[in-house]
């Protein structure tokens, strides 16, 4: 059996279930090539582990002798980097609000502030809200009730945010869960998924796009990001899904976003780009951008957010300050009301 990254839209006990299953068959004479950017899982389930970098084989020992910290190692030529955050920082003044905010999927009302310069990351099971709560922010909930506020830096006045286009206007930056069908323009090129969302600054007299300066702040972005490709003109779908999202993040680096809604920025990519957008997230942060961040991966929330926001079941369960936090307290609080839920049907 070959299984091509098996756990990457699982939950971490949908995984847990599925590792259980393969180590049976494994136990009764399958033969199981596992491939996964998920280190973790790897050492859990695998006997043997063998690591490829540019197209030759770095690493081949038994998974029982190595730790994540080797993997990432012979995958990148990097020992794995350490969060560095100031843990005393003090995050700026408050950047976006959301007031009572419902929709079908909440039952009751949810409310959240962010802050300048930092990284606000939200925690659930899938299906929990997670997503249609930054798309509710983003303005593409029609139905939703309650308030998004924007503070302006300038002078500080609130602009409501109800729509997508007043989002984008106004610096407001969604990274999709799926890259594919809700990020990427997948025929186009680099260049033009990574200035879509400005193109204004890219338009000359006539108010047609000037093809060396699209060309020149392309080439920029693509140095900044360290994105892998052949060129500006090359095709978006000829990269791998880790200079895709690259190519994504590029594109609101362009248009300037100050508050970045992020869905799972880094699922499916592999260990290098994963680092590499961890740092341009923090750069991010420190510069004083406000971001919310959606992840399935607890110990990626837990090393990069300030403040971690807990869904359960639809509903706004808990709320953590870095320092205050562990994996068994997030799991308990993202299982909360499914579990009253099941005690409540029983009685």
């Amino acid at each position: 059996m070959i299984l091509d990254e098996p756990t990457s839209a699982l939950t971490g006990p949908q995984a847990d279930r599925l590792h259980e299953i393969i180590r049976d068959r494994a136990d009764a004479g399958l033969s199981v090539l596992y491939v996964s950017h998920r280190l973790e899982d790897v050492l859990q389930v695998c006997d043997e582990v063998s690591v490829l970098r540019d197209g030759a084989i770095a690493l081949c020992a038994p998974c029982s002798a190595l730790t994540s910290n080797d993997l990432i190692k012979a995958m990148s030529g990097e020992a794995l980097m350490v969060n560095k955050d100031d843990n005393s920082k003090t995050p700026g003044e408050p950047c976006l609000r959301v007031a009572q905010l419902a929709t079908d999927i909440f039952p009751e009302p949810i409310s959240l502030c962010c802050h300048r310069g930092e990284i606000l990351g939200i925690a659930g099971l899938a299906g929990s809200g997670r997503s249609e709560l930054l798309h509710s922010i983003f303005g593409l909930s029609a139905e939703s009730k309650g308030s998004v506020l924007l503070m302006d830096a300038i002078d500080n006045h609130e602009i409501v945010i109800d729509s997508p286009s007043q989002a984008v206007k106004n610096g407001i930056a969604l990274i999709a869960e799926d890259r594919k069908s809700q990020g990427i323009f997948a025929d186009k090129s680099v260049s033009m998924n990574s200035t879509v969302a400005e193109l204004g600054k890219l338009r000359g007299a006539l108010s047609t796009i000037l093809p060396r300066r699209e060309r020149q702040v392309t080439e920029e972005l693509i140095d900044r990001l360290k994105v892998k490709c052949e060129g500006p003109l090359q095709s978006i779908d000829r990269l791998s899904g880790g200079n895709q999202q690259k190519v994504l993040i590029a594109r609101w680096l362009q248009a300037r976003a100050n508050v970045w809604l992020l869905d799972e920025p880094t699922r499916g990519v592999d260990v290098t780009s994963k680092l590499a957008i961890h740092e341009q997230l923090r750069k991010l942060r420190d510069d004083g951008a406000a971001l919310l961040m959606v992840s399935s991966e607890l110990e990626e929330l837990m090393a990069l957010c300030d403040r971690i926001l807990v869904l359960s079941n639809g509903k706004q369960v808990a709320e953590f300050q870095r320092g205050q936090w562990s994996k068994e307290m997030l799991l308990e609080a993202a299982f909360s009301e499914y579990t009253h839920r099941a005690v409540r049907a029983a009685c």
